[in-house]
């Protein structure tokens, strides 16, 4: 628990191991993962209300038009989003939150988030990035070809952010070590405002 929760917001290329760091923060932290909810079906190995919140398309709207969701967007073809449930009332109890997007969600983020910390999870070099992309064997050709064309973007939103972890292969620890530290750091920071949604 924090005195002064933050929000993390961590983003970078598809196959970087957002989920593997993710694990890692909640088990030594504590930390709240701001589950999304998506129209998309359920990979093999994925559970409602763990890796997602998997919703129909009616349900979904259902929750847009009701002003339930902090942050949403079609992302080729496919609803998915952030539900104000996920972020607000753990701040309030005092618990940090962490956020996983894409540099799509990063971006709407910013707009609608003050006093978060923004971290660019990365390997170490493009090649890398391509190889563990194509390895996951989760996408269909199309799939790949889409979230390949997108790494160039990804790359180019690095200024953007407030720190830039390296996720060196078979050194997830060190990648985990390093956010920790900046979630120490940024709790003392007076300069950074509380955390909440503005938007």
């Amino acid at each position: 628990m924090s005195a002064r929760p933050l929000v993390i917001v961590l983003h970078g290329p598809s196959g970087v191991g957002k989920d593997s760091v993710i694990d890692r923060l909640r088990e030594r932290l504590g930390i709240h993962r701001a589950t999304s909810s998506t129209t998309r079906a359920p990979r093999d190995g994925e559970r409602d209300g763990v890796h997602y919140h998997f919703l129909t398309e009616s349900e979904f709207l259902r929750k847009v038009h009701a002003g339930e969701f902090a942050e949403w967007a079609n992302v080729y073809g496919e609803l998915k989003g952030v539900e104000r449930r996920e972020i607000e009332p753990h701040l309030t109890a005092g618990r940090d939150v962490i956020i996983r997007t894409d540099v799509q969600g990063a971006r709407t983020w910013r707009r609608k988030l003050e006093g978060a910390v923004f971290v660019f999870l990365t390997a170490e070099d493009r090649e890398v990035l391509r190889a563990r992309l194509a390895g996951r064997g989760s996408e269909d050709p199309e799939s790949l070809a889409r979230r390949l064309a997108q790494l160039e973007e990804e790359l180019a939103d690095i200024p953007n952010n407030d720190y830039v972890v390296v996720n060196r292969h078979g050194r997830l620890e060190e990648a985990v070590d390093e956010i920790v530290h900046i979630i120490e750091k940024e709790r003392c920071n007076p300069n950074r405002p509380p955390a909440r949604l503005i938007a």
